[in-house]
């Protein structure tokens, strides 16, 4: 049709192959353009497909782009998306995505976002990724943050949840903390804390402890006080101790010290 001059742009084309019946699937279409050197590039590929009318959503473009081999990789396929203005926002890119078959782990997912350049920040990625319903809890949050090498220190996840606010109160905070793993003890606990300056007082530090189970008796509660500094005088241990209602009798307050021994003779006590 071309050595005759009876065909000129590539719409005439194409809609002129239509209109004869000789192409009927976007498959056949591009392989024809392929044949007669119309088409050259992805980019005219896809602009052409669009001006004639042959792909309308997305999920057929790649699909079809994956049937004629014109996508490898992921990479190409985002890259060849913006180029072409599919893509305008990562949701789109990751709904997209996920919708032809292309992302099937978190793992997956945050790598490649990380080698076309989408995200750049973890606060980014969280954000983003509860967008896109990736993430439902903090668990899965913080398993992933971790599997992909974003997190390496507690201080930076804490810091980091705090940012993205998914940690509001301390007991979440231990909770979660005991859930993933990431505290063992008492000290590691008390002392991440402190560095992270979510403990002030011992008042608000023994509140804390017993509402998350980390404290069950008072000999506990002494010992780990101690352990952490945070009691150093007799006085300051029995007002403390009185001030978060362990201690109401003076037998019961006698038979402790003694137990933890702080108090060893008559005279002392």
């Amino acid at each position: 049709m071309q050595t005759v001059g009876l065909i000129h742009t590539l719409e005439q084309c194409l809609n002129r192959m239509q209109t004869v019946g000789l192409i009927h699937t976007l498959e056949q279409c591009l392989n024809r353009m392929q044949t007669v050197g119309l088409i050259h590039t992805l980019e005219q590929c896809l602009n052409r497909m669009q001006t004639v009318g042959l792909i309308h959503t997305l999920e057929q473009c790649l699909n079809s782009m994956q049937a004629v081999g014109l996508i490898h990789t992921l990479e190409q396929c985002l890259n060849r998306m913006q180029t072409v203005g599919l893509i305008h926002t990562l949701e789109q890119c990751l709904n997209r995505m996920q919708t032809v078959g292309l992302i099937h782990t978190l793992e997956q997912c945050l790598n490649r976002m990380q080698t076309v350049g989408l995200i750049h920040t973890l606060e980014q990625c969280l954000n983003r990724m509860q967008a896109v319903g990736l993430i439902h809890t903090l668990e899965q949050c913080l398993n992933r943050m971790q599997t992909v090498g974003l997190i390496h220190t507690l201080e930076q996840c804490l810091n980091r949840m705090q940012t993205v606010g998914l940690i509001h109160t301390l007991e979440q905070c231990l909770n979660r903390m005991q859930t993933v793993g990431l505290i063992h003890t008492l000290e590691q606990c008390l002392n991440r804390m402190q560095t992270v300056g979510l403990i002030h007082t011992l008042e608000q530090c023994l509140n804390r402890m017993q509402t998350v189970g980390l404290i069950h008796t008072l000999e506990q509660c002494l010992n780990r006080m101690q352990t952490v500094g945070l009691i150093h005088t007799l006085e300051q241990c029995l007002n403390r101790m009185q001030s978060v209602g362990l201690i109401h009798t003076l037998e019961q307050c006698l038979n402790r010290m003694q137990t933890v021994g702080l108090i060893h003779t008559l005279e002392q006590s």
